[in-house]
This record gives C-alpha cells, structure tokens and sequence, in this order.
C-alpha cells in the first residue's frame, strides 16, 4: 500500500517496459520500491511497438554498433529468462533493381554494391551479437527461393535476397511478466491509476504529490530517491529541475488477416520506401503486422492513432513490394518514441539512443531507448540511483528469470489439456503466461463456464478472472487491449465480448450493476479512442 507514513528508498513513476524494468533492478538490489502509473502497465509505447527484440538493421548504415551490440547480446538474456517471450523469427529481405536500401550511403544503396554491401553488413549483424547469438546465420538466397519463400512477391526487377535472424515478442506480456517479477519475488508496491503530479523537495529527499485517477483523491509517497520513466508524457513536476528534452516520434502499425498478404511464417522487410525509410510484414499471432511509419508527433500522448495517411502509406508500399489486391486493415495502433531532442529535422534520423539524467540529486528522467535493451537501460538507471544512495553492487537481473520463465511449457499444456482446456486455448495461454498458466486450472476449477473461448476461439473466460486475480486488471479495456489482444485481432474488436468479461469482473472486483454497465460504456469509449 501506499501512503505518507512509509519511506521507499525508490519511487518509479512510469509502468512502461522501462519504469518496470528499473523498478526489478532496483528492488532485486534489496531496495525498498513503489511504482505508479497513471493509466495501466504497458498502456503506452510499450505496448504499442513493432514487437520485436532486435538490434536494428537499419542503423548499421549510421554506424550505431554500439546500439545494435547491446540489442542483439541482450537477445541472449531475453531467451532464457523470458523463453516463453521470445521467438526466434527469420526475415527475408528482397533486393530490386528499381529500389535500393534505406539509410545506406549513395555507392551502397543500389546496384551490384548494394548486394554486396547487405552481405557484409548481415555477417557484421550477426557478429556483433555474439558467439551464442539465437537463430540461424545470414545467407544469400537466389530470386527463385526468395520468390518461394515470399510467393505474393512482385517478380520485376528481383536480383538477389538475403535471409536473417531476430525475435519477436508480444510487448504488453514482456511489461506484465516483468512487473510481476518485481512484485512477486521482491516485494515492489506497484499501483496503477495513480498519477504523480508534482515533486516536492525534502531532507529525506522527496514527496511525490499524486492523484488517484479512479476517485480523484490526492495521495502524498515519501521517497529518498525518484526515477521518471515517462515516456512521450510529461515528468513530475519539480521547481527548479530542468526536465530533459524530448521529441515524440509515431509510429503506425497495421494489422491485416495474413491469408491476404499471402505472408508465410517468415517475416518480409521491404528495403525502401519513397521517403527512404525500411519497412516490416511481421506474422504475428495469426495475422500480419504492417509497420512502421516515423513522424514527429505533438499531439495528446494518450492516444495517438493511425491517419487515413498513415494507412494509405503502408498499403502503398506494401503493395508496391508485393503482388496483392487492395486491402483494409483488421485494426490499426500507433506508438510514441520519446527520442532525446537532439536538434535534429527528422525523427527518423535522431539517435535510439537512451538518455539518462539527474536534473536534481537523486531525481533521475530516462528517455529514448528500446524494448529489446530495457534490461541494460534498467540497470544504468539504478546504478545511479545507487550511487545517490551510497550503495555498491552491480545490477542482478542478468540471472534472474521473469514470471512464467524456465521451461516445462509441454508438461503445463498437457495438464491444461487434461483439465478440460482446448487445444488452441492451452497453445496460447502457454504464449501468455510461460509454466504459469497451470494458475489457470485453479481458476477455473469447478466452472465449465470458464473453460469456453472468447471470439478469438483462443482466450477462455478463466482468464478474465486471472487478469484480476494476478495481473491487477480494474477494467475491461486492461483485459482486451493489454492482458490479451482481443481488440486487435477479432473484427468487432471485443465488443461482442465485452458484457460476459464484465459480467466476470463485476464478480471479482465487487461492481453493481450500474458500475458494471459503466464500465462497459467505458471500454467502448477506449476503443473508439484507439480509433478502433
């Protein structure tokens, strides 16, 4: 609980992928930790991004090595500790003779050079990660595998292709099992729907004046140490301390039934686009995810949405690559990037590179960053959080396995299925929640209700009652935008679910029948905003 009379060594403001991460290293060092988010764990880029652990292709041609070593060794991390998180995933990259390659140099980008100069930079990708790098190494394949790879490829103009390893994810899990971790195992307070406004300055070190955004009331958190991790949002507030400077980058995604991109098991990256930037086709929970577009953005953060430019955007170049009909989207989301402002025109061009810094002793913003590297951004956060503290160790995360990690995923389908889940449900609650969806058959027990599938033939209501029992769910939006992705993947976007998921929630979470009736109007509310 939180309240003025207990002093945290930490308070982390921010339930993104950093602000969670930093909150495991923080309170796996022994520190006392409480955590506050404003809405809902993953609710912002962190659940919004290509999902991919990767090191980035794109900025071998900036010379960013640093940046895609740290990415692609951290791969090796996120295999074990968060196995069932992780899928290998290989990427075929055709090359034209009327395209080139985005961001690379003029002698590299076109012609014979361009193959070769792919070539070189695949086998330095996959040096650069290391000698236990997951999956499969770089090679050069003829136009006729490309094509057999890739059948709705477009024939005209296909000289060479290229084939790669990364991983994907889902992103919003990865944040859950993190979270939980630090909960679970080391005792962070983490709260939800709670707002940090204002920092006041005191000799212990800080008060951080909130707002609980469910019933307005203010709630004061005694701190010695505060570390933002805010995101595109706007830090607490705190006189005298200059916060850093951002800019907000969005980037849209689209999500389309596979079967008409014709897009096998393998992802497809398209090499140019006519404002010189890469694009990705993702398989990704049975459909394709089309992304991503890299516009500055100075909107509200909370929800940025897709344009119907930004659709017709990625449509164009999709089908300019390959040979489909036009199509519309299943569903669209977009993303913010806070990228430190570095001066630059473009947001394409500025650095990934996080920023950290103290803006007043023991008050410490982080910016910019990526999914993939979270860990190593977490880590030196807390050092200087420690060294603020008077405090000695190094970060022990490397060897500490999340929520749901470490194997025996056959052994956990196969007591599902005994207990009466189907097949494809077991499949993907394995997906979600790695060993710890055996949770799901006491959830359910004595409840053949619970065992049936929502629209997606793949959630089971028992996981609506998991979603509050163990992952803090408060609303339905929480359960199909975050804890599932029920809202992106079915054609009415969870609505026809919607009064079953709050009828199970009313149950756990004690709502009558007007609030239960509020919180469904409340999620439609959500999925219009999300333009959904």
């Amino acid at each position: 609980m939180l309240g003025a009379e207990e002093l945290f060594d930490v308070v982390v403001v921010g339930g993104g992928i950093t602000g969670c991460g930093v909150a495991l290293d923080l309170s796996a060092r022994g520190l006392r930790v409480a955590l506050v988010e404003q809405t809902d764990f993953a609710a912002g880029t962190s659940g919004r991004s290509t999902k991919l652990f990767h090191g980035g292709i794109r900025y071998l041609p900036q010379f960013e090595f640093k940046l895609i070593a740290e990415g692609l060794r951290e791969q090796q991390v996120l295999s074990r500790n968060a196995d069932y998180l992780f899928h290998p995933l290989e990427f075929v990259i055709p090359l034209f003779r009327q395209y080139g390659i985005a961001d690379a140099p003029d002698w590299a980008a076109r012609g014979r050079r361009a193959s070769l100069a792919l070539r070189v930079g695949l086998i330095l990708y996959d040096l650069l990660g290391g000698r236990n790098r997951p999956g499969a190494k770089p090679r050069r394949i003829h136009p006729e595998e490309v094509l057999a790879l890739v059948p709705t490829l477009r024939h005209e103009g296909l000289r060479v292709g290229f084939v790669y390893s990364d991983a994907q994810t889902d992103d919003a899990r990865m944040v859950l099992a993190v979270i939980r971790t630090a909960v679970e195992r080391y005792q962070t307070v983490a709260v939800a729907g709670m707002r940090a406004d204002e920092l006041i300055a005191e000799p212990w070190g800080y008060s951080i004046v909130c707002t609980n955004t469910l019933d307005g009331q203010a709630v004061r958190i005694r701190a010695r140490t505060v570390v933002a991790a805010t995101g595109a949002f706007r830090p607490p507030n705190l006189v005298g301390a200059r916060p850093l400077e951002i800019v907000a980058s969005k980037g849209v995604h689209l999500v389309v039934q596979k079967d008409l991109l014709g897009i096998s098991d393998r992802a497809v990256v398209l090499p140019e686009t006519e404002d010189d930037r890469v694009l990705y086709i993702i398989p990704w929970q049975g459909h394709a995810l089309i992304g991503t577009t890299d516009t500055p953005y100075a909107g509200d953060p909370g929800h940025p949405t897709a344009t119907e430019e930004d659709v017709a955007y990625l449509v164009k170049h999709v089908r300019r690559y390959l040979d489909v009909p036009d199509f519309t989207p299943l569903s669209t989301f977009a993303g913010l990037r806070s990228l430190a402002d570095t001066g630059e025109t473009s947001t394409a061009q500025a650095s990934r590179e996080h920023v950290i810094a103290e803006p007043s002793p023991g008050y410490v913003q982080v910016a910019g960053g990526k999914l993939t590297t979270y860990r190593r951004i977490s880590s030196e956060a807390g050092a200087v959080v420690t060294r603020h503290l008077g405090l000695k160790g190094k970060s022990p995360t490397e060897q500490i396995p999340l929520v749901g990690a470490g194997g025996g995923f056959g052994a956990a389908r196969e007591k599902l299925a005994a207990a009466g889940f189907p097949h494809e449900a077991a499949r993907a609650a394995i997906g979600r929640y790695g060993v710890e969806a055996i949770n799901l058959i006491d959830v359910a027990s004595g409840n053949a209700e619970l065992l049936t599938t929502l629209s997606d033939g793949q959630t089971t209501m028992a996981e609506v009652v998991h979603a509050v029992r163990f992952e803090s769910a408060s609303t339905v939006a929480d359960f199909t935008l975050r804890r599932t992705r029920l809202a992106w993947l079915t054609t009415d976007h969870g609505r026809k679910d919607q009064e079953a998921i709050a009828a199970l929630m009313a149950v756990e979470l004690g709502w009558s029948e007007d609030e239960t009736a509020r919180q469904i109007i409340a999620h439609e509310a959500e999925l219009t905003a999300e333009g959904l």
